[in-house]
C-alpha cells in the first residue's frame, strides 16, 4: 500500500507542475490580449475622434463660407442704402441689415465654439495615433517573444503529460478516479500527511483508530472530513534509530 501511496504522491506531484504550466500558458496568451484589447480600444476612439473632427471641419466650411456670403449680402445691401428713395423701401433694407448681422453673429459664435474645442481633440488624436502605432510595435514584440515562451511551456506539458500517464497506468483506476475528483476540488492537494493524529491537508483531528491504522500501511485510508488520500511519514529519531 505505501507504493500505492508514493504511487499518488508522484502523480500529484506531476499535476500540480502541469497546473502550474497550464496556468502559466494561460496567463502569456492573457499579456498577448490585453495588448491587442488596449489597441483595439485606442483605435476605436481614434476613430470616432476622426470622425467626429471631420464632421467639425465640415460644419467650420460651412460657416466661414455662409459667414463670408452673409458679410457680402450686408455690405451690397448698405450700397443700396444710399440709393433708397423712401422710407419703406429704407426700413425694410434696414430690417434686412439687421437679421443678416444676427445671422453672422450666430456663425460667429458657433466657429468660435467649434474652434475651441479642436485643440483638445488635435492633441487628443495625436496622443492616441502615437499610442496606436506603439502598441502594434510591442505587440508585435511580445508575439514574437511570446511564441518562443509559448512553444517551451507546450513542450513541457506534453513531458509531463507522457510522464503522468506511465505513473497512472500503475494505479488502480478506481483510486485514480477517486484521487483525480479530489485533486479537482481540494485546490490541488488530493494526497495529504498524517501527523500528530490531525489531518495536515485540513486540520481536523483523526479518530485514534484511524490514526493508528493509517501507520501500519496496510491500505488507503482517507480523512474523514476532507476525503483526501491519508500517508504517515515515521519522524527522523525513529528513522535513524531503526
Amino acid at each position: 500500500m505505501r507504493e500505492e501511496i508514493n504511487r499518488l504522491m508522484d502523480l500529484q506531484i506531476i499535476d500540480r507542475q502541469l497546473q502550474e504550466l497550464e496556468q502559466s500558458l494561460s496567463s502569456i496568451a492573457g499579456r498577448v490580449d490585453q495588448l491587442r484589447d488596449e489597441n483595439q480600444k485606442n483605435q476605436t476612439e481614434l476613430d470616432r475622434l476622426t470622425e467626429h473632427d471631420k464632421e467639425i471641419t465640415a460644419a467650420r466650411k460651412k460657416a466661414e463660407r455662409e459667414l463670408a456670403e452673409g458679410e457680402v449680402r450686408i455690405r451690397n445691401k448698405r450700397m443700396r442704402l444710399t440709393l433708397v428713395r423712401n422710407d419703406k423701401e429704407l426700413q425694410a433694407l434696414t430690417h434686412e441689415i439687421e437679421s443678416l448681422k444676427e445671422t453672422n453673429q450666430r456663425l460667429e459664435t458657433e466657429l468660435l465654439t467649434s474652434m475651441e474645442g479642436a485643440d483638445v481633440r488635435t492633441a487628443r488624436i495625436k496622443e492616441l495615433t502615437e499610442a496606436i502605432a506603439k502598441g502594434r510595435v510591442d505587440l508585435a514584440a511580445a508575439e514574437k517573444e511570446i511564441a518562443a515562451e509559448v512553444e517551451e511551456l507546450k513542450s513541457n506539458i506534453g513531458k509531463r503529460r507522457k510522464a503522468r500517464e506511465k505513473v497512472a497506468e500503475n494505479v488502480d483506476a478506481g483510486l485514480l478516479s477517486r484521487y483525480q475528483m479530489i485533486f479537482s476540488r481540494r485546490a490541488g492537494v488530493a494526497v495529504a500527511l498524517a501527523k500528530g493524529g490531525t489531518c495536515q491537508g485540513c486540520r481536523m483531528r483523526l479518530p485514534p483508530q484511524l490514526y493508528n491504522e493509517i501507520q501500519k500501511h496496510l491500505q488507503i485510508h482517507f480523512c474523514p472530513n476532507c476525503q483526501r488520500v491519508l500517508y504517515y511519514e515515521e519522524p527522523a529519531a525513529e528513522k535513524a534509530s531503526s
